[in-house]
């Protein structure tokens, strides 16, 4: 005899919003495995991972997934997604089953899991169209789910015994306790499986794959650091105006100046801002144009670093670091991300000794009529677009007689620590 009896089925309504919060949940499981997918082939597999593969229209889910907000504890964010899903389908299932599963506390249980759904959306969503501005299409269609699945959660309560809350908080805690521990436990048991599977499977993957070595050499830089006599170079190619590009630069300088590093290295830094800073030099348009790095500035930046190394030879590396502290800083008047006055205040910030309101002043000068600055950047930009790179992109190679090889080159992942890349420059050296 079965133990499910038709006096055990919730309401219609009721059982109408549990089955479609069940099929909701398993969308936006399917959903977020697939961006789950997505952050592993940029993160690990940088090369192989088309641009744009994930655009819909003109969205791209790209600046998410490479923003600091995309992981959380190392693991990315729809992975704990997922798992957070898996709960909403085992909760709504059982309710659609039966109306007293997990003795009543599984409708306001679902209730509050939608709710906590609905408040996490709204701050992902906050973040995506105010801060990053570029919100992305997979991530929009979890915030539909959120929404609809509050809805079905409503739908799934109606019909709910009167008084059920306050029985379940007074007189039967032990009967919300126990559900919200088999809650915890298919979360647990969802984030770890996944976990497990992400982990395992970086361990089988090559940075390296999909990516070439360098078809012509590396064009002039003025900006470098590091030892003087070389035996491994490593090259970066960066946006100011681009947050992962930080990050990478950031974990790139930790390294270098870390004492654990015990291999002469110097890194070289080109620039490749996303915006035709000449545009005679692409008549066409710039292929890796984005909107942010052109109503940012990050010309008007990528120069003032420039002339920052011609003022001030060695401070080049350090305005970097400064400019792309900025991202954290933004214009409280909703200005562009890189003003005169805010690069030059920046320039101050590292001992470059000027006035930042005066017009006149040398960097002001330097970024008004230098033309080896500029010449550099085109440069730059050019050989990135021949090279098919993205942003950023940084590699290390062996440095021999004072040259580069670089038919032998280990691309960077984007999650590399220091450490990480300490342990790949000391592989760039044979052994004797």
């Amino acid at each position: 005899m079965s133990s499910t009896t038709a006096q055990d089925k919730p309401p219609g309504i009721a059982r109408f919003g549990a089955g479609a919060a069940l099929l909701l949940s398993l969308l936006g499981i399917g959903v977020g495995a697939y961006l789950t997918v997505l952050k592993f082939r940029m993160t690990f597999t940088p090369c192989a991972s088309t641009k744009g593969a994930c655009a819909i229209g003109g969205m791209s889910c790209e600046d998410a997934l490479q923003s600091s907000w995309s992981t959380l504890l190392g693991l990315p964010i729809s992975l704990w997604g997922s798992a957070f899903y898996l709960v909403v389908a085992v909760i709504a299932g059982g309710l659609f089953l039966r109306s007293d599963f997990l003795r009543g506390a599984a409708r306001p249980l679902l209730l509050g899991l939608a709710l906590f759904d609905i408040a996490v959306s709204a701050v992902y969503g906050s973040y995506a169209f105010l801060v990053l501005k570029a919100p992305c299409p997979y991530c929009l269609s979890l915030y539909v789910i959120s929404a609809l699945l509050l809805m079905c959660s409503l739908f799934a309560v109606h019909g709910a015994p009167r008084g059920l809350w306050k029985r379940l908080t007074t007189r039967r805690q032990a009967d919300l306790l126990d559900a919200l521990f088999v809650a915890g436990v298919v979360f647990v048991v969802g984030l770890g499986v996944q976990s497990v599977g992400f982990q395992t499977t970086r361990r089988f993957v090559d940075a390296n794959t999909g990516c070439a070595a360098p078809t012509t050499a590396l064009p002039t830089t003025a900006i470098v650091t590091g030892a003087a006599e070389p035996k491994v170079g490593i090259a970066l190619f960066l946006d100011l105006s681009c947050p992962h590009c930080s990050n990478e630069f950031r974990n790139v300088g930790r390294a270098i100046r870390s004492k654990e590093l015990d291999v002469p290295t110097r890194v070289y830094v080109f620039h490749t801002p996303r915006a035709a800073c000449d545009t005679d030099a692409f008549p066409a348009g710039y292929p890796k144009h984005h909107p942010d790095a052109f109503n940012g500035g990050a010309c008007l930046a990528a120069k003032a670093a420039e002339c920052v190394e011609k003022l001030r030879p060695g401070a080049g590396f350090d305005m970097i670091a400064a400019l792309f502290a900025l991202q954290a800083d933004p214009d409280p008047n909703g200005g562009p991300l890189f003003s005169p006055v805010r690069v030059a205040s920046k320039a101050v910030d590292i001992g470059l000794e000027i006035d930042p309101d005066d017009a006149d002043n040398e960097l002001f000068q330097c970024i008004n009529n230098d033309k080896d600055g500029p010449t550099r950047i085109t440069a730059h930009q050019k050989f990135a677009v021949e090279q098919d790179y993205k942003v950023p992109t940084g590699y290390v190679f062996p440095i021999e007689n004072g040259a580069p090889r670089l038919d032998t080159v280990n691309h960077l992942q984007s999650d590399y620590t220091a450490r990480a890349i300490i342990n790949i420059v000391r592989g760039m050296v044979k052994a004797p």
